[in-house]
């Protein structure tokens, strides 16, 4: 035999090791893994327990096969020899095991993740812990990796591929039906996938539909009825404790209720200039606070933030489960009749379909058409809001939400009378010229509605809020960030906030530290009439208490970051983290508060079952 066909056989024996040795790691990490479930294992239906079984099997494997053959397929190819190889393989394995153990503890006890920043509150005894572990991890794996190769030389064939196919089948099946139970709101499955790590099912909603294969409203009716009908009989196991306690709320005559949001309008909006019946209007009969923050830099997690009073940490839970917010189960239980109008869909990206308004019946999904542009179908849901007020019942209270769109969109009409001019020639001058320009005519929209109240009489016993889910970047930060979501900036996060109250407000402008945390107690207590301490279902306070905020977290899609007044500390996919301060300067050798770190896991835990109560 030669040379290059005894390299060849090495390669393949040593390929063939580490897909044996991935697959008896796979089982290994499973195990640990079992802590991710936190003592909840959704068996409700036979597809859930198929689905829990092949995501179980095919995520573990891929979790170990990937960095076997990503980080040691190249020292096999470039180098095989079989110490090498097993060194390598050893100490990976073993470096994942000590640290998926000192995750997957962390995990339990405060639902974050190890990164640079959760390191720090983790004292000493942790890392001896990570130490021991990994000294173990590496005498243990040594043992399993020459045991492994040992049994992979003794024959030429272990059915390897059988059970790679057997893998391979698992992983396929799973991310079908989790791509069929995402389009058919079906909770049995999905609240299974958010509580494995660094697992991202599939979706395939709009595909599924398109073809035929869901009907997606159908199913969201038929599975609404399934989880309102089990509510109702058998309390199900859940991961979620929320609210805390049961509400306690005093039966009495309601005011109604209007939450309008401007989408991607920031704060510096608020003026007469761009934003002229708003102004006017919180000058007039509103509150305008002024230092007013989002709970996210996104649609997704700046509407939860508004609609739950809680933290992102939550969101993949509430929205895995279904789980309505209490604010809108409160106002079904008044008898609200509800008028709930988006221009952009109810689904993605803010989903709150599934979230604040999942156990609202025959939801209007969106605005017809999807195709026209953004303003078109602003303009199209003013009016449908105009009819539903004039069809509804005038001796019930009403609770409507108007979503517009054109803002982040920046489009109008092409004659519309108001158009800003940039100030050079600059895309970024453009942009933003555009920007106004959206503004001043959602602006109009929105005056049509004030002044539509007021002619129905509506006024005098409305509670108004007009705010926006998140503000809007066009490039004054510097760092690269064109846009919302791009980075946790003031113009990203600060919204308009203008609450009016009957009796109650006379355009006072308050300048205290606030954010979409505080609107749910606000209307809890004080338009519902409940008597809980808002810590019971939120980590916000009463607007009205004037208490600000000494730091809160604000969420993405991928990451989040902790505001204090001073600075902006924010964490990335990859474990490492940055500190800036408010004109989004990189600070260097930052001093971080530990303690601040200590309570935002206490927030993130609070209302997870097993958790113990914790009153602000």
């Amino acid at each position: 035999m030669s040379k290059n066909s005894e390299q060849a056989l090495t390669r393949r024996q040593q390929f063939r090791f580490l897909g044996w040795f991935a697959l008896i790691n796979a089982v290994i990490f499973a195990l640990i893994s079992l802590r991710y479930l936190s003592g909840y294992v959704p068996g409700e239906t036979a597809l859930a327990w198929i689905y829990l079984v092949t995501v179980y099997t095919g995520h573990h494997v891929m979790l170990t096969a990937i960095p076997l053959f990503v980080l040691v397929g190249p020292v096999v190819l470039l180098w095989p020899r079989r110490r090498v190889t097993g060194f390598v393989a050893v100490f990976l394995m073993a470096l994942m095991i000590a640290l998926i153990l000192i995750d997957s503890m962390l995990w339990s006890q405060s639902r974050f993740h190890l990164n640079a920043l959760t390191m720090k509150i983790l004292g000493y005894q942790s890392w001896i812990f990570v130490a021991v572990m990994f000294l173990i991890g590496l005498m243990f794996e040594t043992i399993l990796a020459r045991n492994t190769w040992n049994w992979v030389q003794s024959a030429s064939s272990r059915g390897g591929w059988l059970v790679g196919s057997i893998c391979a089948v698992c992983i396929l099946v799973s991310q079908g039906i989790h791509a069929w139970a995402d389009a058919s709101y079906y909770v049995p499955v999905t609240s299974i996938a958010q509580q494995l790590p660094v697992y991202r099912g599939m979706t395939a909603k709009s595909l599924l539909t398109k073809y035929g294969f869901v009907n997606a409203q159908a199913s969201r009716e038929r599975q609404l009825a399934r989880r309102l009908a089990k509510e109702t009989g058998a309390v199900s196991r859940s991961p979620l404790n929320y609210p805390l306690d049961p509400l306690q709320c005093d039966s009495a005559e309601r005011m109604n209720l209007l939450i309008i949001l401007v989408d991607s309008m920031r704060s510096d909006m608020l003026s007469p200039l761009t934003s002229p019946n708003i102004s006017r209007f919180a000058a007039s009969s509103g509150a305008n606070f002024s230092e007013h923050f989002s709970g996210g830099n996104s649609s997704r997690m700046g509407a939860f933030s508004l609609f739950y009073g809680l933290p992102p940490g939550y969101w993949s839970s509430f929205s895995a489960l279904q789980r309505s917010t209490v604010l809108i189960d409160r106002l079904q239980a008044e008898g609200f009749q509800l008028g709930l109008f988006s221009s952009q869909t109810m689904y993605r990206p803010v989903m709150l379909d599934r979230t604040a308004f999942a156990n609202v019946p025959n939801l209007r999904m969106f605005t017809e058409s999807l195709s026209d542009p953004a303003w078109k179908r602003d303009r199209k849901l003013t009016g449908e809001w105009f009819d539903w007020l004039s069809a509804r019942d005038p001796d019930r209270p009403f609770f409507g939400f108007l979503f517009y769109d054109a803002t982040m969109a920046k489009n109008f009409p092409a004659d519309y009378v108001k158009q800003f001019k940039p100030e050079n020639d600059s895309p970024q001058q453009q942009k933003m010229a555009r920007y106004k320009t959206a503004v001043h005519f959602d602006d109009s929209l929105v005056g049509s509605v004030l002044e539509d109240l007021e002619q129905r009489g509506l006024l005098a016993n409305t509670v108004i809020i007009i705010s926006s889910d998140h503000g809007e970047e066009v490039g004054e930060s510097g760092a690269g960030l064109k846009q919302h979501g791009s980075g946790y900036t003031r113009y990203q996060l600060q919204t308009p906030m203008v609450l009016a109250w009957p009796g109650r407000t006379q355009g006072e402008v308050y300048d205290h530290r606030t954010s979409h945390y505080d609107i749910v107690p606000t209307l809890m207590q004080d338009l519902l009439g409940c008597n809980n301490p808002a810590s019971d279902y939120s980590v916000g306070r009463n607007l009205f208490s004037l208490a600000q905020w000494n730091w809160l977290v604000a969420g993405s899609y991928f990451n989040y970051a902790i505001l204090d007044p001073e600075n902006i500390t924010i964490t990335f996919p990859n474990g490492g983290y940055e500190v800036r301060d408010w004109n989004y300067v990189l600070l260097q050798d930052p001093e971080f508060d530990a303690d601040i770190l200590t309570a935002v896991s206490e927030q993130n835990t609070r209302f997870f079952s097993g958790s113990s109560k914790q009153v602000q």
